[in-house]
């Protein structure tokens, strides 16, 4: 009987979508740059707050999320609108921490249920 209700909650748990409301990369072709910029935003504010768990930071500063969230607010977009990535933080030897982020996507033909892109700032 477990390995039923384990099965039935990773295919549940596998049915999820990207957190923000969108499937990752493919999912739409772009997303405002302002949204872009609340991305890259997001993603240095999560990064910098694993390096301050991990000791090699003392603060993760904020100024660089709340611009990009006033700018959203300025152009009537919702946070929960843009597509976030994935962000895990992940235990390293000897106690440290690391991080990586990306998109969960469909896998496509090659059999796969879902594939790891990983994240880019849009910038690039």
């Amino acid at each position: 009987m477990r390995c039923w209700a384990s099965a039935l909650l990773l295919g549940l748990a596998g049915c999820t979508g990207v957190p923000g409301g969108g499937s990752g990369p493919g999912a739409a072709p772009s997303q405002p740059a302002a949204c872009d910029a609340y991305v890259e935003a997001w993603v240095g504010h999560f990064r910098a707050n694993v390096a301050r768990l991990d000791g090699q930071a003392r603060e993760a500063p904020l100024a660089a999320l709340e611009r990009a969230r006033l700018a959203l607010a300025e152009q009537g977009i919702a946070e929960d609108s843009c597509r976030r990535p994935f962000c895990i933080i992940q235990p390293r030897a000897g106690g440290r921490l690391d991080s990586y982020c990306g998109y969960r996507v469909a896998g496509g033909a090659d059999g796969e249920l879902y594939r790891w892109v990983p994240w880019t700032p849009a910038r690039r």
